[in-house]
C-alpha cells in the first residue's frame, strides 16, 4: 500500500449530529453542531445535567471551507501492544470504541510528570496527582521503537514532554537514543528554565541531535505570567532564545524554537500579533509559532468558559486584524496538505507520513519574510491552494494505477505552473526557483529541499485541543497527535488530556509510583530537584519584587 489517504466519511455540513461528553458527569451525549449568527455552535442535552451550548468556531465560512480538504487516513496498528490482538489502534470512551484513522504525526512521550513550576492552565498538573511517572531508559526506548513499528506509516516526529522533560535524569541520551531510531524530528515542549539557565545542557542536547524546542511563550509581560503561569518568566524566555543565538554562534547551529502560546481570551488575545512579530524579530532561531486556544479542564463553570473561549478563527483574525501581514483567505487546516504526502508515497513506493488530521482540530499559513523583515508575504497570497490541491488529488489517483507513477511528475509542474502567481510572489522569489524546491519536496531528496524551501519562511499555525465542552468523538478518531505509554498502548492527545484523561489512568497504574516511594528511592535525584527550585525561585521569583513585604516597608 502506498496511498496514504481515503475519503472522508465524517458527517459534513450543517447543521449535523455527532457524539460528545456531558461537562459534569463525562457520560457520552448526542451533540449537535449548528450555525448561528455566522458562528457554529456544538449543543447537547444530558438527561440528568441538563442543556449545555458552546460556541465551536467563531466564522461558519471558514468551518464550512475547512471540511472541503477533509480526508481520512488509512488506520493506525501497533503490534507492540499485545491488548490489541492484530486490530487497528482503539480507544473506549464511556463505552464507546473509537478507532483511530490517522497515523501518528507526531508523538509525545512523558519523561516525567515531576515540573519545576505549577501552573493553573496546564494540562498535566503532575504534583497533584500523587504519584511520580518516570519511565526509565530502557522503557523509552521501548516506547520510541513502539512508534517506529507503527503500521501502515511508522512515526517519524517524537516531542518529549511532561511535567517537565528537561528534569528527565538522562535526557541527552535519550535525544541521542532517539536519533539513532531514525527519528526526523525530535522535540522537547519546555518551560524554558533548564535551557536558559544551563547552556551547556542545551549545548548537549543540541549536540545529541534535538530539532525543535517547543517553548511556552504566554506572552511578553510580566503581568500575563503571573497570572498564567504564577511568577516572572520573560527573562527566562529570553534567556532561551538568547542560549540558542548563542550557539549558532559558536557551533553553526540550533535547535529550532517554536514559541507556543496557550491562547486565553482576557489573558493574552490582545497581545497575539505582537507575540508573531517578537518571533520574526528572532527567525534566525525561531521558526515558528503555534497558538493554543485554551481547553478548559477540571471543573469550570459555563460563564467562565463563556467568558475565556477563544476558537481557531479568533486567532487567525486577531492576526490578521493586528499585523497587516495576511487575511482570513490565507489559512487552510491542517489536512489541505496531505495530498503532497500522499502522493510523494505513491510515485516513490514508499508510505510517508501524511496529515489527514480532522479539518477542524487546526488552521496554518507560512511567511514568506524579507531579509530586512519589512516585508512579510503570506504563501497561499500566490498560490491557488484550492486548484493545487484538487489538482493534485486527481494527478495522485492516476499515478495510483500507472505502472511509471514517475512520469506523472511532468503533471506536477505543470500544475505548479498554472497556480502559481508570479507577480504577487517576493521579490526575488521566482516561479520556477519555488517550483524546484515544492518538486524537491516531493523527491528522496525532501530532507535537504525542506530546508531549502523553510528559508526565510514562519511556520504559524492554531491546534485547539478539546475539553468537555466542544468534545467531538469523531475529532478524537482522526487525531494524528498521540501518546505512547510505558505499556506500550498509543493513545489520541485528547483522550489522554481530556475527555476520558488517561493520563490519570496511565500515572495511577503500575508505572506510576507515590511521591514519597519515590523520594525514598531517588534521595540524590530530590535533592538535585529541590535545589534548582530553590535557584529558580532566586533568579526568577514566584513574587514580582515590587509586591515582596520588603519592598513595602
Amino acid at each position: 500500500m502506498c496511498a496514504t489517504v481515503r475519503p472522508y466519511t465524517a458527517a459534513t455540513g450543517l447543521p449535523k449530529k455527532t457524539m460528545s461528553l456531558c461537562p459534569e458527569c463525562s457520560k457520552a451525549v448526542e451533540a449537535t453542531v449548528f450555525e448561528k449568527d455566522g458562528k457554529v455552535y456544538m449543543e447537547k442535552t444530558c438527561p440528568e445535567h441538563g442543556v449545555f451550548s458552546d460556541v465551536y468556531w467563531s466564522d461558519v465560512k471558514k468551518y464550512l471551507q475547512a471540511e472541503k480538504y477533509a480526508k481520512d487516513g488509512t488506520g493506525l496498528f501497533n503490534d507492540m501492544d499485545p491488548t490489541l490482538n492484530g486490530e487497528n489502534v482503539n480507544i473506549m470512551v464511556d463505552g464507546h470504541k473509537l478507532e483511530m484513522k490517522s497515523p501518528t504525526a507526531l508523538a509525545n512521550i512523558d519523561l516525567t510528570n515531576r515540573c519545576n513550576m505549577k501552573c493553573p492552565i496546564c494540562f498535566a498538573n503532575a504534583m497533584d496527582q500523587g504519584y511520580v511517572l518516570e519511565p526509565d531508559f530502557d522503557t523509552v526506548c521501548k516506547m520510541l521503537d513502539t512508534l517506529r513499528a507503527e503500521k501502515p506509516i511508522p512515526c517519524t516526529a517524537v516531542q518529549f514532554s511532561g511535567g517537565e522533560p528537561t528534569l528527565y535524569p538522562k535526557l541527552v541520551e535519550i535525544i541521542a537514543a532517539a536519533k539513532e531510531k531514525k527519528f526526523a524530528q525530535v522535540q522537547i515542549a519546555t518551560n524554558g528554565i533548564e535551557f536558559a539557565k544551563n547552556y551547556e545542557k542545551l549545548k548537549a542536547c543540541a549536540q545529541a541531535g534535538l530539532n525543535t524546542i517547543y517553548l511556552q511563550f504566554d506572552g511578553l509581560d510580566e503581568d500575563i505570567y503571573m497570572r498564567s503561569r504564577g511568577r516572572k518568566m520573560t527573562a527566562v524566555k529570553q534567556g532561551v532564545i538568547d542560549n540558542c543565538r548563542k550557539l549558532k554562534a559558536e557551533t553553526g547551529h540550533s535547535p529550532s524554537i517554536v514559541l507556543v502560546v496557550t491562547t486565553v481570551r482576557g489573558l493574552n488575545d490582545h497581545q497575539i500579533g505582537d507575540i508573531l512579530k517578537h518571533a520574526m524579530k528572532y527567525r534566525d532561531v525561531v521558526r515558528g509559532v503555534n497558538y493554543q486556544p485554551v481547553a478548559f479542564t477540571g471543573r469550570v463553570s459555563h460563564e467562565e468558559v463563556s467568558e475565556g473561549r477563544i476558537t481557531l478563527t479568533d486567532v487567525a483574525q486577531s492576526i490578521c486584524d493586528s499585523t497587516g501581514f495576511t487575511t482570513m483567505d490565507d489559512w487552510w487546516p491542517v489536512p489541505t496538505v496531505a495530498g503532497i504526502s500522499n502522493y510523494a508515497s505513491i510515485i516513490l513506493g514508499q508510505n510517508k507520513i501524511t496529515f489527514p488530521t480532522h479539518p477542524h482540530c487546526g488552521l496554518a499559513t507560512y511567511f514568506f519574510i524579507s531579509e530586512d523583515g519589512n516585508t512579510v508575504v503570506p504563501l497561499p497570497s500566490f498560490l491557488k491552494v484550492d486548484e493545487f490541491v484538487t489538482g493534485l488529488d486527481e494527478i495522485s489517483a492516476i499515478a495510483e494505477k500507472k505502472m511509471f507513477k514517475k512520469l506523472t511528475a511532468l503533471k506536477v509542474k505543470k500544475l505548479l505552473e498554472n497556480c502559481l502567481i508570479e507577480e504577487k510572489m517576493p521579490a526575488g522569489l521566482t516561479k520556477m526557483g519555488l517550483i524546484k524546491v515544492l518538486l524537491g519536496i516531493m523527491s528522496k531528496k525532501s530532507k535537504d529541499t525542506l530546508a531549502g524551501f523553510s528559508w526565510g519562511m514562519m511556520y504559524v499555525g492554531a491546534m485547539h485541543f478539546q475539553d468537555h465542552y466542544n468534545y467531538d468523538f469523531e475529532r478524537v478518531k482522526r487525531c494524528s497527535i498521540h501518546y505512547v505509554t510505558p505499556d506500550c498502548k498509543i493513545i489520541p492527545f485528547c483522550a489522554y488530556n481530556s475527555g476520558p484523561e488517561y493520563r490519570n489512568v496511565v500515572e495511577k497504574s503500575e508505572n506510576g509510583v507515590p511521591i514519597k516511594e519515590w523520594v525514598a528511592r531517588n534521595k540524590e535525584n530530590k535533592a538535585e530537584f529541590d535545589a534548582a527550585v530553590e535557584e529558580i525561585k532566586k533568579n526568577y521569583p514566584i513574587v514580582p519584587t515590587d509586591e515582596t513585604p520588603e519592598s513595602k516597608e
